[in-house]
């Protein structure tokens, strides 16, 4: 009984420590604390050099546009169509305080699903699109037969997905930007106190 629960623990500290070191749950993190005056201040200063949050959404649609014409391309008869409302946001930690905002676009929806078969021309596409937006981080939920996504992101929150399964659907975000009018303020860079 004693090696059984010992191996359990033993488990139990590998879990949680994996968590602790990739990331994903940081056992004294407070997920609803606000950002800090000094780490606003820092976050804040990384904005100021992208560009400007109605900028980026234009990019960002034109991107998404290009996408599903090149998937159509690849698929003869597939469709395109906006889905939803455009939804303007708030920006996430580190970014929470600063005069960032973000917009989550309407989605783009196809009449179909992309084939296995050209799955990963245009992953691959998506992908060369996202990086021109400085979206280079990737990750996948799911790759199965007939079952596929793909997710590009930057560490602002810019994102572009690409799903497949009963409709192909691309979806994106701008990440968190200062609009242009913000961009025109003396300081974009709250105080630290």
């Amino acid at each position: 009984m004693n090696r059984v629960l010992a191996r359990w623990l033993a488990a139990c500290v590998v879990v949680v420590a994996a968590l602790m070191l990739t990331g994903c749950g940081g056992v004294l993190d407070d997920p609803y604390k606000a950002t800090g005056g000094a780490d606003t201040a820092a976050a804040a200063a990384k904005l100021v050099p992208l560009p400007s949050l109605e900028d980026t959404e234009a990019r960002l649609q034109q991107a998404v546009v290009e996408l599903g014409t090149y998937i159509s391309a690849l698929v003869p008869g597939l469709q395109w169509n906006w889905n939803r409302e455009r939804s303007p946001s708030g920006c996430s930690r580190p970014y929470d305080k600063t005069q960032g905002r973000s917009v989550y676009l309407r989605e783009y929806v196809a009449s179909g699903p992309i084939p296995d078969q050209v799955w990963l021309q245009a992953r691959q596409r998506a992908q060369d699109i996202a990086a021109r937006l400085g979206a280079t981080g990737n990750q996948g939920f799911k790759d199965r037969p007939e079952d596929h996504d793909a997710r590009f992101y930057s560490p602002e929150g810019t994102v572009l997905w690409l799903i497949s399964a009963v409709n192909a659907v691309i979806t994106s975000n701008t990440g968190c930007r200062l609009s242009a009018a913000a961009k025109d303020l003396p300081s974009s860079t709250p105080p630290t106190s």
